[in-house]
């Protein structure tokens, strides 16, 4: 039988991550229980493009012996079901444009209201300086009472995220895979420190795999927790910067780490400062700016002896069993061939921009993969929802993030009720 939290688990299930027909559904019929309990002439009323996939879904309830096998699940396994209209669901992502329905929890979520949270995010190959930087800057916020938030991920975020934990703060990892992987698999060791003292999250039903297209999807939760995006060293091609244009887009400040004008890996970096990303050399560089609103939170004094600890040395990433540049020695272990499809896919995690430019031009699709200028070439000119990729055969978290990514590059707009457009 279906409670509360199994409703919300369903809704999510049936309308994929990053729906626009969320708010809409909820505000008319005030909750999940309603949405199901409407008639088709009603959800027709509240969103007249509805298309019939979703309509068909929400009238038989697709999903509802699922969503409380996985309801039962959380519960067994103690992970938190934080649905929005919860206590514990995160304020800040209430108020961005398109939250998630549920987010699964494993740990203890600090409470942000009054915290100073950053978004602090990278590539995944970085070089020593990189990761130093990244350990450095992450460590010494951390000490002044800042909460880091990651995607975990390999490379920067794992760095970060380690530099918090070594700090004494907690910490934040979203990921882009269900609440039971780790991915990649070695950040197990740094998996369980997290949730011992912080919190995992995500909005991805357990089970769901690492695919290449949920982690653009992901990164807007990043920076939607937060105050500030960082990026301490990433390439035009890094999704880094696809959490920083949702930073921008959301209305945080960004914050880049400048880097050398001839090395690829900080052409990233190097293009938001151009663009209007504020630089950081130091930690002060970003607690000062927040300095005012956050005077109870930050402890700038603390930043004298936590500078003389905020050295990257393989010692300090030998209990989270990190294989880094700074420690490649590190032990390895092998990814099964699914886990490897984001890499695979890295290239649609690519360089975006805090303004938009261009909307006037034709449409560049140079910075699209093969694959999405494949699934570009199947939009039609007149409106059209998601459905127009998943009737393909498309599966709809490829479908949601694709459509994203064309948004970002400003191939097409997004309208109400789950509509969009090409520019």
């Amino acid at each position: 039988m279906m409670n509360h939290e199994a409703y919300w688990i369903a809704l999510a299930e049936i309308l994929g991550p990053r729906s626009s027909l969320l708010q809409p559904l909820l505000t008319a019929f005030d909750g999940p229980e309603g949405v199901f309990a409407a008639t088709e002439a009603q959800l027709r009323a509240v969103i007249p493009d509805l298309s019939d996939g979703v309509m068909s879904d929400l009238l038989a309830r697709r999903d509802a012996d699922r969503a409380v096998q996985i309801s039962e699940w959380c519960r067994r396994h103690r992970i938190r079901v934080l649905t929005m209209d919860s206590e514990a669901y995160p304020t800040a992502l209430r108020c961005i444009k398109e939250p998630p329905a549920v987010l699964y929890c494993r740990g203890k979520l600090p409470l942000l209201e009054d915290r100073l949270a950053v978004g602090v995010v990278g590539t995944r190959k970085a070089d020593a300086y990189g990761e130093q930087i990244t350990y450095k800057l992450s460590f010494e916020m951390a000490a002044a009472g800042a909460v880091i938030v990651s995607g975990m991920a390999a490379g920067l975020d794992a760095v970060a995220a380690a530099a918090a934990l070594n700090a004494g703060s907690e910490t934040i990892a979203v990921l882009g895979c269900g609440i039971d992987v780790i991915y990649p698999k070695q950040h197990a060791r740094l998996a369980d420190e997290i949730a011992e003292r912080g919190a995992i999250l995500t909005e991805f039903a357990p089970g769901t795999r690492p695919n290449g297209w949920n982690f653009p999807l992901r990164n807007r939760l990043i920076s939607g927790l937060c105050a500030a995006v960082l990026v301490t060293e990433a390439d035009e091609h890094s999704g880094a910067l696809i959490t920083a244009r949702y930073g921008a887009v959301q209305g945080k400040t960004v914050f880049a780490v400048p880097g050398d004008i001839t090395a690829a890996r900080s052409a990233g970096c190097n293009r938001l400062l151009t663009e209007g990303a504020l630089p950081a050399l130091c930690a002060e560089d970003i607690l000062g700016h927040f300095g005012f609103l956050y005077r109870e939170a930050i402890h700038p004094e603390v930043l004298a002896e936590a500078k003389q600890y905020s050295a990257l040395t393989p010692e300090v990433l030998r209990p989270y069993r990190l294989r880094t540049a700074v420690a490649p020695e590190a032990p390895v272990v092998k990814e099964s061939s699914a886990e490897k499809a984001p890499k695979k896919r890295k290239k649609a995690e690519t360089v975006v921009k805090i303004e938009e430019k261009g909307a006037e031009s034709a449409p560049d699709l140079s910075l699209l993969n093969a694959r999405q200028r494949e699934l570009f070439a199947l939009l039609p000119s007149a409106s059209f929802s998601v459905d127009v990729l998943t009737g393909q055969g498309i599966p709809v978290s490829e479908a949601a993030a694709t459509l994203t990514v064309f948004e970002i590059y400003g191939l097409i707009r997004s309208r109400p009720g789950g509509v969009y457009e090409k520019k």
